[in-house]
């Protein structure tokens, strides 16, 4: 007997996805290049402590100071001391005090990552390259999970100067990924799981933790009580199970990072409106200032999303979470230059121009290259100059334009397809049938014009419906007299 030939679908070969093979080789690049950009701060030589001998004096003149080859030391990190378990804040002049044994500004899994990292670490130098090479794969995911979402907008993050700047200057990446995966899940229709991801986040850099509560509302909005119950159980579930044994282990250790972030003065490095605005107020002031402006500010854009929501029956969580970003990063007291890979991702999963994503990274540039070099001169025993300058028009544009992102990402529309509107879960390919009743089925610009069906009959079904037209006036009157009722 002959074996059955394939079929011509069984020889076919899947075409690979140009736009996330390009989207993933632009993201790698830039991640590259902002690697390449801090090795001028790292040795040989290094002294002692495994510290670069020329980190101090090239950091700002080079433009190479990261956070990650700073915190080597006084984290515990050259040290491998598995941080929280032994920490604790040290009050002292200046405030806050000084995080030792192990104690970390950053929330638990941030500094697991960093004590991770620096196992295999013998210098600074070491530690930052071991730190680029794991930060790697989150930068990546995070671009490749917005190629899903969003398609060809995912290169307003891979060619963001941004990933060059700083895609080893912290750790947002972990966090960034985060934010990325819980859209996706959502857009899969899993708003459990999407929750999860944001307690997981929460864990990492606090920030999209934020997200929770509009997704949250996102589900009341729709009247799924249980999913709702679902995404609170999933955000604060997994943050307290990533929390609750250090802090059962330590509480000192633990509560000692939350501790340092509320006692840091705005100065000079926290480039915020506070330090530049108002410096006269002392930091309770601007810690009871800040916090009433960042809740008022919340407020008003979960009622404005809920307004919408009455409206249109969809809660907009992601411009909501967006704007709640905005508004935190406005408002907080402390402004570090990389946020600016926090807010990234709204810029490709929401419809806003061009124009406010190039004004950001033009003006994030400008703080970046001010703030440094301002620093180099006050090390140099300058103050006032071009730099200087330059930093307080970065400090100011920045807080403008954080002002008008929050207008502009609440009355934007997101790119992401949403699974409510399609039954649940679905493929992130874009589907060839638009929704029931859309205007992209009303009028398919593909079909031509009097195609109805698409198919080798519409143009007989059309002139047939056309003749029965006349005969069933009076039915469909009767009938929309009816529905009108």
């Amino acid at each position: 007997m002959l074996a059955r030939l394939p079929g011509p679908r069984a020889g076919r070969v899947r075409r690979p996805d140009v736009v996330l093979l390009a989207v993933l080789a632009t993201t790698g690049l830039g991640i590259l290049l902002g690697y390449l950009a801090k090795t001028p701060c790292t040795g040989p030589p290094y002294d002692v402590w495994g510290i670069s001998a020329h980190f101090a004096e090239r950091k700002y003149s080079d433009l190479c100071y990261s956070d990650v080859q700073q915190l080597w030391v006084g984290r515990g990190v050259r040290e491998h001391l598995f941080p929280y378990l032994q920490g604790r804040l040290l009050p002292g002049d200046p405030p806050p005090g000084q995080l030792v044994d192990g104690a970390v500004e950053y929330p638990v899994v941030t500094g697991v990552f960093m004590w991770f990292a620096g196992l295999g670490a013998a210098d600074d130098g070491g530690y930052l390259r071991t730190t680029a090479l794991l930060l790697a794969p989150f930068g990546l995911l995070t671009a490749g999970l917005l190629v899903r979402l969003a398609g060809r907008r995912a290169f307003v993050w891979a060619a963001a100067p941004a990933l060059v700047l700083y895609s080893v200057h912290n750790w947002d990446f972990l966090a960034t990924a985060c934010v990325a995966g819980a859209v996706y899940a959502w857009s899969r229709g899993r708003p459990g799981g999407a929750a999860m991801l944001l307690g997981l986040g929460a864990a990492t850099k606090i920030y999209p933790g934020f997200l929770a509560l509009p997704l949250l509302l996102e589900r009341l909005a729709l009247r799924d009580y249980r999913g709702a119950a679902r995404v609170a159980a999933g955000a604060g579930g997994v943050w307290a199970a990533i929390n609750l044994p250090v802090l059962l282990a330590n509480p000192e250790g633990w509560w000692a990072t939350y501790a340092f972030q509320a006692g840091r003065e705005a100065d000079l490095t926290t480039n915020s409106i506070w330090f530049w605005g108002l410096p006269g107020l002392d930091p309770d002031q601007v810690n009871r200032w800040s916090a009433a402006l960042i809740v008022a500010s919340w407020a008003l854009a979960l009622i404005v999303g809920w307004s919408i929501a009455r409206r249109t029956g969809r809660y907009p969580w992601l411009q909501v979470g967006a704007a709640l970003l905005a508004a935190f990063l406005l408002f907080n007291k402390v402004y570090s230059p990389q946020y600016v890979l926090w807010l990234l991702p709204f810029f490709v999963l929401l419809r806003i121009r061009w124009g406010w994503w190039l004004s950001y990274l033009a003006v994030d540039l400008v703080l970046y290259v001010g703030l440094f070099r301002w620093y180099y001169d006050i090390t140099r025993g300058g103050d006032f100059g071009l730099a200087k300058q330059a930093a307080v028009v970065g400090v100011w544009g920045k807080a403008v334009l954080l002002a008008l992102l929050y207008v502009v990402f609440l009355l934007s529309s997101s790119v992401v397809r949403d699974p409510a509107s399609t039954g649940g879960p679905r493929s992130s390919a874009p589907s060839s049938t638009p929704p029931a009743g859309s205007s992209a089925a009303r009028a398919d610009p593909s079909r031509p014009p009097g195609d109805r069906t698409g198919s080798p009959s519409g143009r007989r079904t059309s002139r047939t419906t056309s003749a029965m037209s006349s005969t069933s006036a009076t039915s469909r009157t009767s009938t929309a007299d009816r529905n009108q009722l």
